[in-house]
């Protein structure tokens, strides 16, 4: 091949590692398709997921979400009085209680 036509070839295929650049022709869309399948290895791109970024505790915010729900349903006392307690609180007082009674 003379330098002048391997040139010439060298700019004719330039645009196919250029993403923005729109096909010109069915065969640079073709060349295209090739190129990324093997600069990919035929699994294509794909950025990771993020990982869950630490607050200043070095917790994250799921971990914070899920301790703070703990704490709150720690907090139902069964101390109250009866009619103020939450049905689920309600329920456990009076299975203990059956459960005591027999």
């Amino acid at each position: 091949m003379t330098k002048a036509f391997q040139q010439a070839l060298a700019d004719h295929h330039a645009n196919d590692f250029k993403l923005g650049m729109p096909s010109t022709d069915e065969g640079h869309f073709a060349r295209r398709l090739i190129l990324m399948e093997r600069l990919t290895g035929g699994k294509g791109f794909r950025s990771p997921a993020k990982e869950p970024a630490p607050r200043a505790n070095g917790k994250t915010r799921g971990e914070m979400k899920r301790e703070a729900r703990e704490r709150a349903n720690v907090a139902v006392s069964e101390a109250r009085p009866f009619q103020h307690m939450h049905s689920a609180a309600r329920r456990r007082v009076l299975t203990a209680e059956v459960a005591a009674a027999a």
